[in-house]
């Protein structure tokens, strides 16, 4: 049973998109990314940015599954910001009519992968290697997307 899943670790300065192939309990990246935002540009246009770079993998690929990291309330300007991309990103896949995505909590994709809710990100991306071997992050939000898609493709089953 094949299936493919878009995961992702959203914010507003440097969102990650994941494309994951999961099959006979292995999993692949097929594809890592980010979109750098600038902070001198408007919110708008970063939104714009971000919902443009989401349609371009969509247009690139059948997925069988979407999921995104839970935002959480720390700092209420990252909140309103992080609430705004996911607006924008629910708005693009809900035009592609996809309604059903997945959410994960951070502490959640930690402990599916690490086996601790508390790890840091850098253990976060080491643990990755037992899952998909040698992969480059250019960041660590795309190395926390890949995690994403890990942690749900094993709360499915499908790992």
């Amino acid at each position: 049973m094949t299936k493919i899943i878009l995961s992702l670790d959203l914010s507003l300065a440097c969102p990650a998109f994941a494309v994951l192939k999961v099959n006979d309990g292995k999993v692949k990246v097929i594809e890592v990314s980010h979109v750098k935002t600038k902070a001198k540009d408007s919110t708008g246009q970063r939104l714009f940015i971000i919902a443009n770079h989401l349609q371009d993998i969509l247009d690139r690929y059948e997925f069988d599954a979407y999921v995104m990291e839970k935002g959480f309330s720390k700092f209420p300007v990252a909140t309103q910001q992080l609430q705004r991309v996911v607006g924008v990103t629910l708005v693009t896949l809900y035009r592609n009519g996809i309604e059903d995505i997945g959410e994960l909590s951070p502490t959640t994709v930690k402990k599916g992968i690490t086996g601790s809710g508390k790890a840091s990100k850098e253990e976060l991306a080491i643990c990755l290697h037992d899952y998909v071997g040698d992969v480059t992050y250019k960041t660590d939000d795309e190395s926390d997307a890949v995690g994403v898609g890990i942690a749900y493709a094993k709360n499915k089953g499908w790992l």
